[in-house]
């Protein structure tokens, strides 16, 4: 059964804090209001983590909230970055092999499969059958990303299918009254030339974004030394960005926004000849090119009505294509080539009764054409889901906040599924209270990807008999304001998974293959500690460090009845501390480190530490000089391990500069 009695016990406790809360949240507040400038006083709402946008400090779901333009102030440019510097969260900055380009192994709280994390893009889900989503992350810069969020936990009663172990949302910027256009460029060490045009503002009811950037890398070919010595030239990256917003307000009740975004990337790295056909088998010295090759559009509409005092109503149209490529031109095979076209429709209602009670009910819809091609295979296949939704919200005072999701979806090949979520949120002495506990428990679930169960390439054979996986998660933290400018927060999580999807092993090499297959179930829990905070000294200096504890198991029958999860780490941590000696100067340093990890085969690595050095001086009124130095101590340490290369090492010591004019 799925839900175990550990689950039940999680389930009692966010209840338990519940009805608790509400019976002291009739007390009296006894704090005053904080002073300006306080930490938590925050405005800033959550819009990923409900159907619709709540503040931050309401919601009782777990969040972790990024701001792209303070990120690129202190040196982080890519999401990957962002993403590791977020409790709760293991990635590493360019993705899983940390050269540029490659695909974006997130794991949030140990959940380490690529399914487990749901990509979403201006409320398209961009996670699908042939995990695009997984390459989206890797490759996406901050430039044109306006908010993103991080929600842990099963997410499955919001966003339905992929959300066991959370969801990444980001949306498009939107303009503001204020009109700025920046210019930024930036080149470094390994041929890295960065640069990205963006302009915002508004004109009479039309606001407005636009931004197109081009990049390019030649990586860091020095980490294939051991193996092979013709490496030049073989690791580039290069790629096209671009993203446009409008919203047009047709009156104070009315607005239509309307969003695109585009990506061109190529990415080229080595890969070894086998000579299968000998025993042992051989390796050529020679490295042969294979070309990786990603387009996708993404294009949304919606509109946005307040049709009276209590009911306001949100249509959306969506439609997104990927296509993909991975070609060895020296091998005599056909490129292997994925693609995906999706098309969503959704309809939100909130309906807000009074101060108390609010609903949000909808309906959604989405249908996925997938098609691949190969030596070995061509499939060409489509799937829909129809989901209805809904979430009821309950705040009986301003101290206590609470709300119960509900989800039932139907889907062309797997039928109906349902996912629940309750959620509350008590600030303990009252609306201004320096303690907030919060705590969530919920549902997930994510179907086999389409790769899972047809592939037949490169050593895989697909399953078409996979069983959907099933999750339960709870969690449970406290938010304490240390003084006026500095807060902490603990958080404790658990998370189960049913009939997970695993890869096992056939056959006697050189007649051996991959395939998959379910196994028992993996637990992950463990622990979050976050902490930030800004001085108040003429320095303006201020801190973040975030550290997560996680024990990510997997049982399974045979030799490895439990075991931890690959590509996971136990203990993480980030750091980061900013100064200004001088009002145009910023200096800052940043520490990110992991222990007790595990490669993609389950095996031990050894842990590591990088460090990082940013630096910006505002020169005039309009232009910023930028530098940042990568990998500080030149750390040689192992991303990962791989089967042909052998150790993949991470990228060496980096020098990055720059200038960002604004007019």
């Amino acid at each position: 059964m799925l839900y175990t009695s550990t689950a039940r016990r999680m389930g009692t406790i966010a209840i338990g804090l519940a009805a608790f809360a509400v019976q002291m949240g009739h007390a009296e507040t006894t704090q005053t209001a904080t002073e300006e400038g306080q930490l938590q006083e925050m405005p800033e709402l959550t819009m990923a983590s409900h159907f619709i946008g709540v503040p931050y400090n309401c919601s009782g779901v777990s969040v972790s909230i990024i701001n792209p333009e303070l990120s690129q102030k202190r040196g982080i440019e890519t999401l990957t970055g962002a993403l590791s510097q977020t409790p709760g969260v293991f990635n590493l900055d360019c993705g899983g092999t940390w050269q540029r380009g490659s695909v974006s192994n997130t794991v949030i709280r140990g959940m380490n499969r690529e399914t487990y994390t749901l990509t979403m893009i201006d409320g398209m889900r961009i996670s699908d059958v042939n995990m695009s989503g997984n390459k989206m992350l890797g490759i996406t810069n901050l430039f044109t990303v306006g908010h993103a969020e991080v929600v842990k936990g099963a997410q499955g009663a919001v966003f339905g299918s992929g959300a066991i172990g959370g969801v990444v949302s980001m949306d498009t910027p939107q303009g503001t009254d204020e009109q700025i256009t920046r210019i930024f460029t930036e080149v470094g060490s390994f041929g890295t030339f960065n640069s990205h045009l963006t302009s915002s503002g508004k004109i009479d009811k039309l606001s407005y974004f636009v931004g197109l950037g081009y990049e390019t890398t030649e990586n860091d070919p020095t980490i294939y030394n051991d193996i092979y010595t013709n490496r030049t030239g073989m690791n580039d990256f290069r790629q096209w960005q671009g993203a446009v917003r409008l919203n047009y307000e047709v009156n104070d009740k009315v607005n239509v926004d309307f969003t695109y975004r585009g990506v061109d990337s190529y990415l080229e790295y080595p890969t070894p000849y086998v000579d299968y056909n000998s025993w042992p088998a051989t390796i050529d010295p020679h490295l042969y090119n294979t070309e990786d090759r990603n387009h996708s559009n993404l294009v949304t509409a919606k509109i946005n009505a307040e049709l009276n005092d209590t009911w306001t109503t949100s249509f959306m149209l969506g439609y997104y294509n990927m296509n993909y490529s991975v070609h060895t031109p020296e091998y005599d095979f056909q490129p292997n080539m994925m693609s995906n076209r999706r098309t969503q429709i959704e309809w939100r209602n909130a309906l807000k009764w009074n101060d108390t009670w609010t609903t949000v009910a909808g309906i959604a819809w989405d249908r996925s054409d997938y098609k691949s091609a190969n030596n070995y295979v061509c499939k060409d296949e489509w799937q829909s889901t129809l989901a209805f939704f809904a979430e009821q919200m309950w705040s009986p005072t301003e101290s206590f906040d609470a709300s119960l999701a509900l989800r039932l979806e139907h889907d062309s090949v797997w039928n109906n599924h349902f996912t629940w979520r309750y959620s509350n949120s008590w600030k303990v002495t009252g609306k201004d209270s320096p303690t907030r506990i919060f705590a969530s428990v919920g549902t997930g679930f994510r179907a086999p990807t389409y790769f899972e169960r047809h592939v037949h390439a490169y050593g895989y054979i697909g399953n078409p008999n996979l069983d959907i996986s099933e999750s339960i998660s709870g969690d449970i933290g406290i938010e304490q304001k240390l003084g006026e400018n500095h807060s902490m927060t603990v958080t404790g999580f658990w998370t189960r998974i049913e009939d997970e999807i695993g890869e096992s092993y056939q056959g006697v090499w050189p007649n051996s293959y991959s395939t998959f297959e379910n196994y028992s179930h993996c637990t992950s829990y463990g622990v979050e500690l976050a902490f930030k905070g800004e001085f108040n000294d003429a320095w303006n200096s201020g801190y973040t460090a975030n550290y997560t504890f996680t024990m990510p198991k997997r049982n399974e029958a045979g030799k490895y009845a439990t075991r931890q999860m690959a590509n996971t780490a136990r203990h993480t941590i980030n750091a980061e501390l900013h100064t200004s000696p001088t009002e145009k100067l910023t200096l800052g340093i940043g520490a990110t480190a992991a222990m007790k990890r595990t490669d993609y085969n389950y095996e031990p690595l050894d842990g590591f530490f990088t460090a990082r050095l940013f630096a910006r001086y505002q020169l005039t009124d309009n232009v910023q000089l930028h530098a940042r130095i990568e990998n500080l101590f030149d750390q040689n340490y192992i991303m990962t391990n791989d089967y042909n290369f052998g150790p993949r090492q991470a990228r060496g010591l980096g020098f990055f500069g720059g200038v960002t004019i604004e007019f």
